[in-house]
């Protein structure tokens, strides 16, 4: 049992990582799908990145209201991303030592592993919370309009961008 316990915490860690190198990357958009088979999440077909609306922002009509809006929550949510990513990289810095003495405290490396994850919903929760206002500052027309321009780029209803 106890090998069972490690090897999960190990996997967390993996994914921890994962998700951590993916966050730390600046000039990516925030929580956006890959093409389908690829892992992501399927709600978030239901919402659109910040580089598909500025991609076809002519296209769908964006007005200088909603574009200014929106570049607002970005630079809003853009502080609080990087307070929210120190802590992530804070709390797996600390489970990284637990991990690496010769033998690992099951249970503080698994209260770690919790406090790592937790700091990682609070940044999925930020990134999300962009999403959600972005999408209540489009129009009906707008949003389908998106999702037309989704499928035809890449013949799929998931957000590549």
């Amino acid at each position: 049992m106890t090998h069972l316990r490690m090897t999960l915490a190990l996997c967390l860690v993996l994914v921890a990582a994962l998700l951590n190198a993916a966050a730390a990357q600046p000039s990516e958009p925030p929580i956006e799908a890959g093409p389908p088979g690829m892992g992501g999440p399927s709600f978030l077909e239901n919402v659109f990145p910040p580089g598909l609306i500025m991609r076809h922002q002519s296209e769908i009509g964006l007005t200088d209201e909603q574009r200014e809006t929106i570049t607002k929550q970005m630079e809003e949510t853009e502080k609080v991303l990087v307070t929210l990513q120190w802590d992530v990289e804070r709390e797996s810095e600390k489970l990284g030592k637990l991990l690496a003495a010769g033998h690992v405290d099951e249970a503080a490396a698994l209260r770690q592993a919790d406090q790592v994850m937790s700091a990682e919903v609070r940044l999925k929760k930020a990134h999300l919370t962009l999403l959600i206002r972005i999408k209540n500052d489009l129009t009906l027309a707008q949003q389908e309009k998106l999702r037309q321009l989704r499928l035809e780029r890449h013949g799929s209803p998931r957000p590549p961008d």
